[in-house]
């Protein structure tokens, strides 16, 4: 594996999953289902497709979270300010982008697990590579998926996944 600091926040590790490992994911995630993906408004989450025309599946795996923690553990910061780094959300979300598909910039929201847990970095691992486009697009820097390629980014660093070709 090797991890490249890209900017204060945002960071990548190459090689952080197999092939196989990538595959295997792909294969749980077909198994799962997809649906069209939503977004967050003030008027609650609902699909909206000028925003995002992705689709993606959910898969709730705790056991999955303390794997691939295991493995990241040494490429995240371990603190932010006065919180520490504990673990991965357990809730994976799964998200597929076919010819045309996008979701126009954004900010990541937090997943908050109580009173004194929640996320402050994204945490995403392209499994697939067999595209033109795709690119992760953030000011000033384009992230081009790579198989296995984890990808670690602060949420309120304004981004986009940029248009399948």
């Amino acid at each position: 594996m090797k991890y490249t600091q890209l900017t204060d926040n945002i960071f990548t590790v190459e090689d952080f999953m197999t092939r196989p490992e990538c595959l295997e994911n792909i294969v749980l995630s077909e198994k799962i289902g997809y649906e069209l993906a939503k977004v967050n408004t003030a008027g609650g989450s609902r699909v909206r497709t000028d925003i995002r025309n992705n689709s993606r599946a959910f898969h709730a795996s705790e056991d999955l979270a303390q794997a691939l923690w295991q493995k990241a553990q040494p490429f995240v910061p371990a603190q932010l300010g006065h919180s520490q780094a504990l673990g991965l959300n357990e809730l994976f979300r799964f998200y597929r982008y076919q010819r045309g598909h996008q979701f126009r910039g954004h900010f990541d929201e937090s997943y908050v697990r109580n009173a004194v847990e929640a996320s402050y970095f994204t945490f995403m691992v392209y499994l697939n590579d067999n595209f033109q486009g795709g690119d992760t697009t953030f000011r000033g820097l384009r992230i081009r998926p790579r198989q296995g390629m984890a990808l670690i980014f602060l949420h309120s660093l304004f981004h986009e996944g940029s248009e399948v070709t």
